[in-house]
């Protein structure tokens, strides 16, 4: 019979910091966290004296605890609910231009290259390792229309260890000629037999008691890119294989006349994701920033989420999301970088865009730092509908962590004698990058990134 002690894969002792509301903030002092060998949170104890620890352990070999120094902490996470991996090649560019341009200028003619599986491989492991070091555990990937290039953004993520939903673009309309579906009918087949690989990849890979860390999503561009027929088709296969949805919904003023000109039969931008089947509780619309009340509320009745991608809106000049209503709405809102909109791949700086995004809004009603760290990480488990497996550090919890060091070697972060654990921690939101993220684990695994000196283990 399996003790307790064998059934423990690690062990953290020292500072945990995690979301328990919008509002609060949990610091545990002297924690002990146990995680189990299927990457679970097993136990956590808080206020653990040294001089209690070899009891509290509860004789779990001391090679498997980690032990924490003053200026490090262990957060969940980060989560980002918006990311493009394609358009990594080019992140950075094109920010003198609003949202329909600069699409034309630079993401369609880039998308077009990942026909050649071998140039998709090469780009999307360079994306996949960046959004890792950045502290991105849980990701919302759109790769492009191409299904062998898709497949390979899938191996890269495996291999790499990250937990992500992927989703093959789908576009069969005003699109260019070089990047687009011939049919409703070819796009739905590409579709299906990507989600089908996804199954069987998940089939012999995922070990006996541990959850798939990989999950197909159907991904239409926008309403603009998709006909009326192949939305209600990847509706139907929404349903059929019980999977999430992801699109793009009222970022720009220019792209929602587009669409009401296209489906006038709808009431709103909104209502036309509805009236195709594609507004569920799996839902995740990014962006949301010209939203009228009716629907925000049909939004709220289909408990779908919203990604706020500040950074983004602000880049193109889509404008300033009303987060602060959404929130009081309890709407399922989180974080997403979109890259390339996003100039930056890291969760961290979409927390400081949020943050800059609700000043300018109003100043009297700003998200606060409980707020955006909440956003980063139970948020975005929640707009995943992975509430019940990340997120924070409730026991029966998967492991999905950063060990944050304050100190370490070239840290951005200056730790001074007066600075206390709930300083640091602030400190790292707003001043701290990737130098300060000692170790990264996903669902219980140290995450090993390209050129690291072995394989994820």
């Amino acid at each position: 019979m399996q003790t307790f002690a064998s059934s423990i894969a690690k062990v953290f002792y020292g500072t945990l910091i995690h979301s328990l509301s919008l509002k609060e903030v949990e610091y545990i002092s002297s924690g002990l966290l146990f995680v189990d060998t299927r990457g679970k949170i097993a136990k956590l104890l808080k206020n653990v004296d040294a001089d209690k620890l070899p009891e509290a352990l509860e004789g779990v070999a001391e090679d498997k605890v980690v032990r924490l120094t003053e200026d490090q902490f262990v957060i969940p996470g980060l989560i980002d609910t918006h990311i493009h991996a394609p358009q990594y090649t080019f992140c950075g560019n094109g920010h003198d231009m609003p949202l329909l341009e600069w699409l034309d200028t630079y993401t369609f003619p880039r998308e077009a290259a990942f026909k050649d599986p071998v140039y998709a491989r090469e780009a999307y492991t360079r994306a996949v390792a960046r959004s890792l070091r950045n502290g991105t555990t849980s990701a919302c990937w759109y790769a492009t229309i191409h299904l062998e290039a898709c497949k390979e953004l899938v191996q890269v993520i495996e291999e790499q260890g990250q937990r992500a939903y992927v989703g093959k673009v789908n576009m069969n309309q005003n699109s260019p000629d070089y990047l687009v579906e011939t049919t409703a009918d070819s796009s739905v087949a590409d579709t299906r037999a990507f989600i089908e690989y996804v199954k069987e990849h998940n089939a012999s890979t995922v070990a006996e008691g541990s959850s798939a860390r990989i999950t197909p999503i159907i991904t239409p561009r926008f309403a603009i890119s998709c006909t009326g027929e192949l939305m209600r088709k990847l509706g139907d296969l929404a349903k059929e294989y019980e999977l999430p949805i992801q699109t793009h919904l009222c970022e720009n003023l220019n792209e929602i006349g587009f669409t009401m000109s296209l489906f006038p039969e709808s009431a709103n931008y909104a209502a036309v994701y509805d009236d195709h089947g594609l507004m569920t509780h799996r839902t995740v619309m990014a962006h949301c920033v010209h939203m009228k009340q009716e629907e925000l509320d049909l939004m709220k009745t289909r408990k779908a989420g919203v990604s706020h991608c500040a950074n983004s809106n602000l880049n193109l000049k889509s404008g300033l999301a009303e987060v602060r209503k959404m929130l009081d709405m309890d709407m399922k809102v989180g974080l997403g970088t979109d890259v390339a909109g996003g100039y930056s791949p890291s969760v961290l700086d979409a927390l400081r865009g949020a943050r800059s995004v609700s000043v300018a809004r109003d100043a009297e009603t700003t998200l606060m730092v409980s707020e955006l760290f909440y956003l980063a990480t139970v948020g975005g488990a929640r707009v995943m509908e992975l509430e019940d497996k990340i997120g924070n550090f409730v026991e029966g919890k998967e492991f999905d962590a950063i060990v944050v060091d304050a100190s370490a070697p070239g840290s951005p972060i200056d730790v001074f004698a007066h600075d206390t654990v709930q300083t640091k921690f602030e400190k790292y939101l707003f001043v701290g990058d990737d130098r300060n993220h000692s170790t990264i684990y996903v669902q219980g695994k140290e995450v090993r990134l390209p050129g690291a000196a072995s394989a994820r283990k």
